[in-house]
């Protein structure tokens, strides 16, 4: 089995900023495609589990961005397993323009029954992963963030509608991040990058259901969290830099 999975991407109109840089967004959309390609590749995809009544989730994700590709630019992925327990596995990825690192992250996926939507032991259902896992080296892994204390810089309603689902038919991950990103105005984005990113998916979010955005400043650290009916669904932290 092929423990280390690599893939070439090129950075499309579609996927850049106005700097014509690759968005966060759009390079998640890159380790989310990378992860069902070797998946596949190890006999873990989601169409396999799904033939079971069960699919992958994600329940969060660290970022690191140290200089994101240009528009037209092409860059290589590669991903591994770096660590599983018996409901949990860690999928580690690196991002290169040539031999030069630039960006980096790792992720933690739950598998869940699709029915009954609770968590099965990852370890019995892909014993494999005890083959391909690679555990030198590990990224770190995102931060399990509390509720944020501290004034409210902005505060938004967002309906979830068709175009924001996935496979699974709720809410996908990289349009968690992009709802969050929704709540800076342009004249930030002229001003300010992100380095880090911390992402906590806590609950699942379905189509028709209203969910409230909240974002909180201190300084260069941004706390953004998603609220349905008073409870956190999302949780997310951004460190940025200035552009």
């Amino acid at each position: 089995m092929i423990s280390t999975f690599s893939h070439e991407y090129r950075v499309k109109h579609n996927e850049t900023d106005f700097w014509g840089r690759l968005t966060a967004p759009a390079f998640g959309d890159c380790m989310l495609d990378i992860a069902g390609l070797h998946a596949m590749e190890i006999g873990s995809g989601i169409d396999i589990l799904q033939r079971q009544g069960l699919t992958w989730v994600i329940s969060g994700m660290k970022l690191r961005f140290i200089d994101m590709p240009k528009l037209h630019g092409r860059f290589r992925m590669e991903t591994h397993v770096s660590a599983f327990s018996r409901i949990t596995t860690q999928r580690d990825f690196v991002a290169y323009d040539g031999d030069r690192k630039i960006a980096e992250a790792s992720s933690e996926w739950l598998i869940i029954n699709m029915e009954t939507r609770r968590p099965v032991f990852v370890d019995e259902i892909l014993p494999q992963l005890e083959e391909v896992c690679i555990p030198d080296g590990a990224l770190p892994k995102y931060k399990h963030l509390r509720a944020f204390d501290g004034e409210v810089s902005i505060e938004m309603e967002r309906k979830i509608t068709y175009s924001d689902l996935d496979v699974n038919r709720h809410l996908y991950s990289m349009r968690y991040l992009q709802i969050a990103l929704d709540t800076f105005d342009l004249d930030f984005f002229a001003k300010h990058r992100f380095t880090d990113i911390d992402l906590n998916f806590i609950s699942e979010v379905l189509c028709g259901e209203v969910v409230t955005v909240i974002r909180r400043t201190n300084g260069d650290v941004h706390n953004i969290e998603m609220l349905r009916d008073g409870k956190a669904v999302f949780r997310s932290e951004f460190v940025t830099a200035e552009a």
